[in-house]
């Protein structure tokens, strides 16, 4: 059960689909990223249906930790050496630009849903030394990113860590997630957007001038454009090269505000896997981590009082004053690249049908940035990233 069950959240109207629908925009998730596309459509002046076999809100959305990070999974300069400096460049301004987009757009549509800007610690561990964070606070300051680098006297006296190094990094944020997804879908029905579930896709039939879509009742949605905000749930046709699906664990303390550190930093590794820490509104701690390249539900679940178990114990190595007794505790599964970036845009032989995908730690603000590439395409304004997150054709 996720941390987010335990605070209060305005609930998002959803229907039965019991007739056809069209729209100028059909998106199929209701998550997060769904959410995003949706009010960036319906602020376009589109009108649009979103339709899930889910509640709204849930799957991936309602499992995630809800860091909000421009620092991508991969290392800036690990990334160049992927893709080459200028592309890397551009990803992570692109990232660091989402982080800024999104709080502005929570404060534009007032949603209650505790967004707090933060900073980042990020500690050495063996995906980057010490030393290797020095090369790469370097490089991000090269590239104008706010972060500097923490010796391990500097990193005591902030924040009471006894580790190496580390960098710590301005201008990120945390989030309640589920009560962001749903405040976003009820701006997103305040314009032109409807929300059905349950349903369930069976057919897609794209065109030149339009999509034909017909759920497993023999419905039939009709759209300009769809949508696949998925999460790691592929839809047929939507390549899935270069994309994996992974398992993580999380758990959240009781509250205790007394024991938290500094300024509440948000907390993670350069270590694969690492260990993602962040704080609530209310004290408590919540500790993700223990990544595993688990698909099937039942066996990740199983493990959850052993993956728990080993987050405890690197928590308490790192926090040794917390109280890591688990309030809460569960598992997610999540999709991810080899490079840490998002595949975003029209799926190749698929006319009018876009998709998102490949999101690692980074779900939410990526989610940001595909809301705004899809939008330009829809409305004919061409986003200047939209080739480095492209499918490959």
């Amino acid at each position: 059960m996720p941390v987010w069950t335990a605070y209060n959240s305005e609930p998002v109207a959803f229907q039965y689909l019991a007739a056809p629908q069209r729209a100028d925009v059909i998106v199929v998730g209701a998550g997060i990223t769904g959410a995003l596309v949706a009010a960036a459509v319906t602020a376009a002046g589109l009108s649009c249906v979103i339709v899930d076999r889910r509640p709204p809100a849930g799957g991936s959305t309602g499992a995630s930790t809800a860091l909000l990070q421009w620092e991508i999974d991969t290392p800036l300069t690990h990334l160049a050496d992927h893709i080459g400096f200028e592309r890397a460049r551009q990803a992570w301004l692109r990232s660091f630009r989402a982080v800024d987009d999104l709080a502005s757009l929570v404060r534009q549509l007032r949603i209650p849903c505790d967004f707090r800007e933060r900073r980042a610690i990020y500690l050495a561990g063996d995906t980057l030394s010490a030393s290797a964070l020095v090369e790469e606070g370097r490089w991000r300051r090269q590239i104008g990113l706010p972060s500097g680098y923490l010796d391990a006297p500097s990193l005591r006296s902030l924040a009471g860590l006894d580790r190496e190094a580390a960098l710590l990094s301005d201008r990120v944020a945390d989030v309640d997630p589920s009560r962001l997804t749903k405040g976003l879908l009820r701006r997103a029905a305040a314009r032109r957007c409807r929300v059905y579930s349950p349903v369930q896709i069976a057919d897609v039939a794209p065109s030149s001038r339009k999509v034909a879509m017909a759920t497993s009742e023999g419905l039939e949605l009709e759209a300009r454009a769809v949508v696949f905000a998925t999460g790691y749930e592929l839809a047929d046709g939507v390549p899935s090269a270069g994309h994996r699906r992974s398992s993580t664990w999380a758990f959240a303390t009781y509250p205790q505000p007394q024991a938290l550190w500094g300024c509440g930093e948000l907390i993670w590794e350069a270590a694969d896997p690492y260990l993602y820490i962040r704080t609530t509104v209310d004290g408590r701690v919540v500790v993700g981590g223990e990544d595993e390249d688990i698909q099937n539900d039942k066996a990740r679940d199983a493990l959850l009082p052993v993956k728990i178990g080993h987050l405890q114990e690197k928590t308490k190595r790192l926090l040794p004053w917390l109280d890591v007794s688990a309030e809460f505790a569960w598992a997610g599964t999540f999709g991810e690249s080899e490079t840490g970036l998002p595949s975003i845009g029209l799926v190749p032989g698929m006319p009018n049908c876009y998709a998102v995908l490949g999101y690692g730690g980074n779900g939410l603000t990526f989610g940001l940035v595909a809301a705004q590439i899809i939008r330009s395409f829809l409305t004919g304004q061409p986003d200047p990233d939209s080739g480095l997150f492209a499918f490959e054709s």
